[in-house]
């Protein structure tokens, strides 16, 4: 039976399945002075392209962009897997890769894989969201060979002075001012750098976390399209939402340059580490 949070997700990706891969999917990204084409190609290159046999999961794999970066490598000895909970997601998932992976529909809290059987776990936006996030970790070392890898990209800190800091200051109000009680969702330590790294201080060494810059830059409108997708956003009332749409086009007007676009970055984290010999 899913939790209250995990049927707010199914029904979230029921009705916008693909959503993460079409902001993020192309939009580039900075990581220690570097930049990189997304977000998606930083774990990609987690991947290493040495021959041999490698299993990847894909948690949380969404529609599939992810895999599909992997599978256009074409590489020997690459078995690809990708799990979700959202028929939807795997649906888009499964139209895109035509075969390229084994694709199976279940909780990140009871992976449907044998003990010490993945090299490589990635994951995309969606550790932050997962309930009992213990067990998703015990999980992640119970399936990992002795000395594998995890590599996951979530929500970081708020980039101060563009378009996502005026969409935050705005919204926080109206989801004060919401009828029914806020659900939260995932586990707060998974958003701080402190909570992170002592989540994964049981069973994983080598523990790496890198702060992310993605670049959402746009016109108003297209920045509000991107923003109006977030969870928080979606949760609003529908009177809320048109409030909170006409507030930000007028709050990022001063923020336009002269070719018309606002600048919109997201903080974001990339978390690596390896799973402890026993």
């Amino acid at each position: 039976m899913p939790s209250p949070s995990e049927s707010y997700l199914l029904d979230f990706h029921g009705r916008l399945a693909g959503v993460t891969a079409h902001w993020f999917a192309t939009a580039s990204v900075q990581r220690e002075g570097a930049t990189s084409p997304s977000t998606y190609s930083l774990l990609e290159a987690v991947v290493p392209r040495d021959a041999g046999p490698r299993v990847v999961l894909d948690l949380a794999c969404g529609d599939g962009h992810l895999l599909e970066l992997l599978a256009k490598r074409e590489q020997s000895g690459l078995s690809l897997l990708g799990l979700d909970m959202s028929e939807h997601e795997l649906a888009a998932a499964q139209a895109r890769l035509k075969g390229a992976a084994t694709l199976h529909q279940g909780r990140a809290q009871a992976l449907p894989f044998a003990d010490a059987s993945v090299d490589v776990v990635l994951s995309h936006l969606a550790l932050m969201l997962m309930d009992d996030v213990e067990t998703v970790l015990a999980e992640l070392r119970r399936v990992l060979k002795p000395g594998g890898t995890v590599s996951v990209v979530i929500g970081g800190d708020m980039v101060r002075g563009d378009a996502v800091e005026r969409f935050a200051a705005l919204l926080r109000p109206l989801i004060m001012a919401e009828a029914q009680p806020w659900l939260p969702l995932g586990d707060p330590r998974v958003r701080s750098v402190e909570g992170l790294k002592g989540l994964f201080r049981d069973g994983f060494g080598d523990v790496t976390v890198q702060d992310l810059i993605v670049q959402g830059d746009g016109e108003p409108r297209s920045v509000w399209d991107s923003l109006r997708t977030t969870y928080d956003a979606d949760r609003l009332s529908p009177a809320a939402r048109a409030s909170l749409e006409a507030s930000f086009l007028q709050a990022v007007e001063p923020l336009r340059r002269s070719d018309g676009t606002v600048s919109c970055r997201w903080g974001m984290r990339q978390l690596t580490a390896t799973s402890r010999l026993p």
